[in-house]
């Protein structure tokens, strides 16, 4: 009844008419006469492994890795890391904590598979500004609302684009006072939840048509292997300042590293490269991803 019930020992001491003292001897007693036998499945004894090794390398406070499987479709990866985050998301979520939200495909599965919590304590701000209405989903400021909503909680907003239409715009915009508020929310955040992406790979820029074709030539010439928030970073994990980087509105690299936990959520394999790139400066305190990206950083 204990393993195959899932019945609690103080129940079957109930159910049996005997104390809980023997029922915790006669567990012990059939594993050790091998009557019962405990083991982890060979897939997520791997995984485990992997993120016990990747956590002591690059002494991060926590690492996730969930397995792959033959039989797992990109998108069912993708959606059991979210799962994985937001079960580690759900247990560290603190009485009053500031958290930070990024965006993108994964950010937006993540909080698609929160549960509805209390929450009132905790406040939420967008690390980056918004972009096209017709992309709303993947929205900071939409995602933000949406976490807010699960949570019960409170949120602020970012009002600016992610890209400046010119360089001159954006530092216009920056002088403004909503976006220095909403600038300076972002760097007092305790729990940052950002996605990754590699430009030359799979990212949401790209994606929604931010990054053109000649763009991507450029940043492949200029090192760039990842981007973050409002950051394009080399292989060192440091921004690469170009045309586009200096247009983008939020927090940077350099911002980020100044933040208490920064949980960093990716799947796919071209992303072990950025992934690698943000370990090497130590962006990142927590990390969960999936097995294709551990093994690139084992």
């Amino acid at each position: 009844m204990y393993y195959s019930e899932g019945k609690t020992q103080a129940e079957i001491a109930k159910k049996m008419n005997i104390s809980r003292p023997v029922i915790s001897k006669m567990l012990q007693l059939a594993r050790q006469e091998g009557i019962v036998e405990i083991y982890v499945k060979d897939e997520n004894a791997h995984s485990i492994a992997l993120a016990l090794e990747i956590e002591k390398k690059y002494q991060l406070n926590d690492v996730i890795v969930v397995p792959k499987s033959i039989e797992f479709s990109k998108s069912t990866i993708k959606h059991n890391v979210a799962k994985a985050a937001v079960s580690y998301l759900t247990t560290h979520l603190k009485k009053d904590t500031k958290i930070g939200l990024s965006w993108g495909t994964t950010i937006a599965e993540v909080i698609d598979e929160m549960p509805y919590l209390s929450k009132p304590g905790i406040t939420i701000h967008p690390l980056v500004g918004g972009i096209q209405s017709q992309h709303v989903y993947l929205d900071a400021n939409h995602l933000t609302f949406l976490l807010a909503e699960k949570l019960s909680a409170q949120c602020s907003y970012f009002y600016a684009p992610a890209l400046a239409d010119t360089i001159e715009l954006k530092e216009l915009l920056a002088e403004s006072t909503v976006v220095e508020t909403a600038m300076s929310d972002a760097r007092k955040v305790e729990l940052a939840i950002i996605g990754v992406g590699n430009p030359l790979g799979n990212t949401t820029w790209k994606e929604l048509g931010y990054i053109e074709k000649k763009e991507l030539i450029q940043a492949n010439n200029q090192g760039i292997v990842g981007d973050a928030v409002a950051s394009l970073f080399d292989e060192t994990g440091q921004t690469v300042m170009t045309d586009l980087t200096k247009r983008m509105m939020g927090m940077t690299i350099e911002d980020l590293i100044q933040i208490p936990n920064v949980v960093a959520i990716a799947s796919g394999s071209t992303k072990g490269t950025s992934i690698q790139a943000l370990l090497n400066n130590h962006v990142i305190n927590t990390l969960i991803i999936d097995q294709s990206i551990a093994e690139q950083l084992n």
